[in-house]
């Protein structure tokens, strides 16, 4: 999607707000792989997992590729800010792209999310270390799903990404918000884009 000055319109990460309930098909996840290495992007941490986990959409299946995280949220949920933000990166039948991301706020501390850093730091300090993590240990849970359509949100910001963003919210506590940004070198959040009139479903909403 382009618009008439040939910059990309479809954009993310975007202020959720103004969705639509919607009967779509909310994401049936089955998450059963182990990681298999953690790579280092431009500085960004991600985990990468072997096959055997998938998300279905309907009859279409897309398998879980990798997780990575930002400090702070990238996404607000009508104009409310959050202080990380996990993504699920996983690939159709297609190669088309899509992502469930899951925000985060100051509070309790989150099991999951300690052994995801505690990992990442044993990955870094023996070169080539395999983490010890289940995608199944971290499948994201939530009474909903905000659905659009947008991009990815680091380079090269590709266009058409499926996104869904958990309507449950996580906390972590203000010592997990500072490894995570610290293994990631600090704050990498992509600023909020131009929502350009896209429609926002919520989809599996429980009211």
């Amino acid at each position: 999607m382009t618009t008439a000055t040939g910059l990309a319109s479809g954009q993310s990460p975007i202020d959720v707000t103004d969705w639509v309930a919607s009967q779509e098909a909310a994401p049936r996840i089955a998450y059963g792989s182990d990681a298999n290495r953690v790579e280092r992007v431009h500085g960004l941490p991600i985990i990468h997992f072997n096959r055997g986990s998938e998300l279905s959409l309907g009859h279409d299946r897309f398998r879980l590729l990798q997780l990575h995280w930002h400090t702070p949220a990238e996404h607000t949920i009508a104009a409310a800010e959050f202080d990380a933000e996990l993504h699920f990166v996983h690939i159709g039948q297609h190669d088309e792209l899509l992502v469930v991301g899951v925000v985060y706020r100051l509070g309790d501390s989150d099991e999951g999310l300690q052994r995801i850093i505690d990992q990442t730091l044993a990955a870094a300090e023996e070169d080539g270390a395999v983490p010890s993590l289940s995608a199944a240990d971290h499948a994201p849970q939530s009474d909903g799903f905000y659905h659009y359509t947008g991009s990815l949100t680091a380079a090269p910001f590709s266009e058409p990404v499926q996104w869904y963003l958990a309507r449950t919210t996580g906390t972590l506590s203000h010592r997990q918000f500072d490894q995570l940004q610290s293994l990631t070198g600090g704050p990498n959040a992509r600023p909020l884009q131009d929502r350009n009139e896209r429609t926002i479903l919520c989809v599996g909403c429980a009211g």
